[in-house]
Order: C-alpha cells, then sequence, then structure tokens
C-alpha cells in the first residue's frame, strides 16, 4: 500500500481540511444561493469599474475571478491588497471587499474609504468589524458566510458569491450555465482526488509524491494565472514550505533567464505548469519552448491541464487539484496543515506595536 493511502498518514491531518473539501457541493450551492438572494440597492449603470479588496486566502477569490474573466469583464477590474483605495477610485467604483474573519486591517481601511469616496460596495465575510461596522451602521449589504474555518478553506464560500455578483451587476455576463458546469467540476474532482481514491488511480497524491521534498515552482498563463498563485499560496500554508509562482508570458521575459546557471537551486526546484485547452495559440507554444528550455536545469517539469466544459469549471478543477496535492504533501512532510503560526505571530506584533503608538500619543488606524 502506497504511503499516502495509510490512515496513520493522512491522520496527520487533525483538523481534518482533507475530508472537509468532500463537502464542497454543498458549500457552492448555499454560496451561490446566498448570492442571488443578496438585495443590492444599486444598479448596474450605477458602476464604471471595480475594485476587489482582500488579503490571503480571502484576496485569492478575486485573483480567479481577475483571471478566469479577463477576455469577458465590461469594465475594468482589479485586485487591491493594501490599506489605501487608487487615486481613481470613486462614486461610480464598485468596491467589493473580502475578509473572511471580518477583521482584516488593511481590508477595513479600504472599507472605510470606500463609505468616504461614496463608492457601491458589498462585503463577504464570516462577521467581524466588517459585518458590524458596514452592516450594522451604514446599511452597505453584506453576505454573511459561515464562520470558524480557516481562511484559505473558505475559498468557495467567496469565489462564487463574487462571480453570482458581478454576473448580476453587469460586470461579467450571465453565469447560469458556467456556475453549473463548476458545480460539475466540484463533484469531479472530490470523486478523482479524495483520500479514498488510491494513489495508483488518484492524480492528487501522484502529484503530490512528485513534488515531495522538492521546492514547487509553479506556472500558470491567462486564466491559470491565479490558480499558479493559490498552488503557491496553499503549499506555503498548508505543507509549510517554500513555493514560488510567475505566470507566461511575462516570465519569459525574466524569470526564464535566471534557470540558465541555477545549479543547486535548479536541483532542489519541481516545475509545475498549468494550463487550459483554450489558452493564445503564442502562449501554448511559449509553454512547450519554456519546458524544452528549463528541463535540464531542474529535477523536472510537470504540466497539467484543467478538465471541465468551461473556463470556471477548468479552474476549480486545478485549484481543487492544488488543495489536495498541498494537504497530502504535508502529511507526506509530517505537518499538520491546519495552524498557521508565523501569521498569527505577525499579527501579534502588530497589534502590540499599535497599542504601544496609541498609548504613546501617536495616530494610527486600523
Amino acid at each position: 500500500m502506497d504511503e499516502l493511502d495509510l490512515p496513520e498518514v493522512l491522520g496527520i491531518d487533525r483538523a481534518g481540511l482533507i475530508d472537509g473539501i468532500a463537502g464542497s457541493v454543498d458549500v457552492f450551492d448555499a454560496a451561490r444561493a446566498g448570492a442571488e438572494a443578496l438585495e443590492i440597492p444599486f444598479s448596474a449603470d450605477a458602476i464604471s469599474n471595480v475594485i476587489i479588496c482582500g488579503m490571503g486566502g480571502s484576496a485569492i477569490a478575486g485573483d480567479l475571478v481577475a483571471s478566469t474573466y479577463y477576455e469577458r469583464t465590461r469594465v475594468p477590474l482589479v485586485v487591491h491588497r493594501g490599506y489605501y483605495l487608487p487615486g481613481w477610485a470613486d462614486d461610480r467604483t464598485l468596491t467589493m471587499l473580502m475578509s473572511y474573519s471580518g477583521e482584516t486591517e488593511e481590508t477595513l481601511t479600504a472599507a472605510m474609504q470606500a463609505l468616504e469616496r461614496e463608492s457601491p460596495a458589498i462585503a463577504i465575510t464570516s462577521g467581524g468589524k466588517l459585518d458590524t461596522w458596514y452592516n450594522g451602521r451604514h446599511g452597505v449589504p453584506v453576505l454573511p458566510i459561515p464562520g470558524g474555518l480557516q481562511p484559505r478553506m473558505a475559498l468557495l464560500h467567496m469565489l462564487i458569491p463574487a462571480v453570482v455578483l458581478l454576473a448580476r451587476l453587469g460586470v461579467i455576463p450571465p453565469q447560469d450555465d458556467e456556475l453549473d458546469a463548476a458545480r460539475d467540476a466540484i463533484g469531479a474532482a472530490i470523486d478523482a482526488y479524495g483520500p479514498d481514491r488510491p494513489t495508483e488511480a488518484n492524480p492528487a497524491k501522484q502529484v503530490a509524491m512528485r513534488l515531495h521534498d522538492k521546492v514547487p515552482v509553479i506556472y500558470g498563463a491567462e486564466v491559470t494565472s491565479g490558480v499558479a498563485f493559490r498552488w503557491k499560496c496553499q503549499f506555503n500554508e498548508n505543507a509549510k514550505q517554500p513555493a514560488f509562482w510567475a505566470a507566461l508570458p511575462e516570465m519569459n521575459h525574466n524569470e526564464i533567464v535566471g534557470w540558465e546557471d541555477a545549479r543547486e537551486f535548479g536541483d532542489q526546484a519541481q516545475v509545475v505548469m498549468l494550463r487550459d485547452p483554450r489558452q493564445h495559440r503564442q502562449v501554448e507554444r511559449r509553454i512547450a519552448l519554456t519546458r524544452e528550455i528549463i528541463q535540464s536545469k531542474v529535477t523536472g517539469v510537470l504540466t497539467i491541464e484543467g478538465e471541465g466544459e468551461t473556463p470556471l469549471a477548468r479552474v476549480i478543477d486545478l485549484v481543487m487539484l492544488g488543495d489536495y496535492v498541498s494537504l497530502y504533501a504535508a502529511c507526506l512532510r509530517r505537518v499538520d496543515p491546519n495552524p498557521v503560526d508565523s501569521i498569527g505571530l505577525l499579527k501579534e506584533g502588530l497589534a502590540t506595536t499599535g497599542n504601544q503608538r496609541l498609548a504613546a500619543g501617536e495616530s494610527g488606524s486600523i
């Protein structure tokens, strides 16, 4: 029996993150229904551009929307990570605020600025200050989502509402058919990558073993660029190991040169290239040529294509594959994927520093 088929190895995941993915179809249904029912007090005509604000796992939903729909957005759309909104954000900028906890200081600061600029806004959160302050005090529509999860494991709770709401507001085309296909892709991914499927027939377990004790370098392109970043972050947080990402064609103008004389760095690197069957023909050529150029400089290059009938379905398939792979990688490394101690230490340090500054009479805000 292969290592990842042993209960004692999978038992390293003490919080049950792997088993939790099995409920993703129900999560999808609830997220879709909630977003379809949310009352929006402004019309599509009020929107000239969109800013999706968030940090960490909450912001990745915005990345996936931006990369999946980059050819089909009807107004400019950007993902914003940080405290201050860009200067052009105004009363015709839809500000979509994503904070799983509702306590993310960068997103709360952006929320205050959105109110000051009278921007039409929507928040997606499990509670916290973003809910009580935005919804309770200012009447901004807030879509409530279930709490008690690690933010990175709440992706569907945030991604699916974002797609539904942006479609309702005319930012992207109607999505009923694509959402149906995405739901089918989730069910197929659970069946193909879940823990009950043995390694010999499980692509996720096979990829995890291929990446074991290596540094994953994930490359995406066009619709898969957001997925590549998601894979990188999941390896960081779940498997507790360094991982890196970049997107083609930009990577061909700089990073590819870094592999020319990689030496011991290349000995540690395993490259994963995420492709989509409907990419630009030149991107297809670039993927093939990049693989040819770098494969002798690294331990290996693995090319993976998403499964599904639509771009959103294929993106979700690759996301779920990456989630399973990173969790299996944690089990192989014998590390519990749930805790993110370094993030907690950083937040504690920031809070202590902020309190000391306020005690000394210095200005500050969250």
